[in-house]
């Protein structure tokens, strides 16, 4: 019973597939085109980002991963280093800034002390009770000390400075830090990893091709032909090379708003094209979906869902 069940859905199906040859070259209703299956987003080659040894490779080909999730462990000897000696100034820079605040403050008290001995000596002083001499050392001190105070000032602001450059060194060497980990730009599957632990990598180096999560497309081209009668929205299906078995269905979800040359399975550039094409994406719907990169025959219906 199951070989007859198999024999009956094989004849179903080069029924159907005879029915949309035929169709298509009396009616015109369907066209069909060679495709080929991508991510709706494309498939991206992810790049290092930064330079280093590579310690670790944590996923393995053809893993779903996280956006975020570590892909590999760069070396960072040299920039933990360069982090932690920052970070080592950071406390005594601290210490000095404290000082400085300490030295002003105690020239600020001397300075109103300074301050409290010359305005009491010039009362003195214009009661006939004082000397001028007298007066003109008080006044001396008390401008001595502000101009103490001008220089600890400047001598704070520059321990604050100072402080503002290592903060800013600490920041900077935690994003090197931070570059070393190379994580994965969104969710999706990785398909190649053309790298192995121990080898050196530079910020260009390709350490992964990848496919974003999301819809899957069928990349096809349609002669110019029928190039004007692709719709938004038209229904079409896909069939195994191979097999003839069918492997999915969708929707037309975009048409290109030029025609050009032929390009997606052309063999060779210096080809000749006696036609022209018209590139389409069609959506698959939700379900089984055939493998990235294959090639599949494609047939789209000329007239939409809602002409039917």
């Amino acid at each position: 019973m199951a070989c007859g069940k198999s024999e009956a859905e094989k004849a179903k199906q080069e029924a159907f597939q005879a029915d949309s040859l035929k169709k298509a070259k009396t009616t015109n209703n369907r066209v069909w085109g060679v495709a080929k299956i991508e991510p709706e987003a494309g498939i991206m080659n992810i790049t290092a980002g930064t330079s280093g040894k590579i310690l670790a490779v944590l996923v393995d080909e053809n893993e779903e991963v996280q956006q975020g999730q570590p892909l590999l462990t760069i070396e960072v000897s040299v920039e933990n280093a360069q982090l932690m000696q920052s970070q080592s100034k950071i406390a005594t820079q601290q210490s000095s800034i404290e000082v400085n605040k300490a030295n002003l403050e105690a020239i600020k008290v001397n300075f109103r002390n300074a301050q409290e001995n010359y305005q009491r000596n010039l009362k003195l002083f214009d009661a006939k009770a004082q000397t001028k001499q007298v007066l003109d050392d008080s006044k001396a001190a008390m401008d001595k000390l502000e101009k103490e105070i001008e220089s600890s000032k400047a001598t704070l602001e520059q321990s604050n400075n100072k402080m503002g450059e290592l903060k800013a060194d600490i920041n900077y060497y935690q994003t090197l830090v931070r570059q070393k980990k190379v994580t994965a730009p969104l969710s999706g599957r990785i398909l190649s990893l053309p790298i192995k632990t121990g080898e050196y990598v530079t910020n260009a180096t390709q350490i992964a091709e990848f496919a974003p999560s999301g819809s899957y497309i069928a990349k096809t081209e349609v002669d110019e032909l029928f190039a004007d009668r692709i719709q938004l929205g038209q229904k079409a299906y896909l069939f195994s090379q191979s097999t003839g078995d069918t492997l999915a269905s969708g929707k037309v979800s975009f048409a290109a708003a030029y025609l050009k040359a032929k390009s997606l399975f052309k063999d060779q550039s210096t080809e000749q094209e006696d036609r022209r094409i018209r590139e389409v994406h069609i959506r698959l719907d939700n379900g089984k979906k055939p493998l990235i990169g294959s090639r599949v025959d494609c047939l789209i219906e000329l007239k939409s869902d809602n002409q039917k």
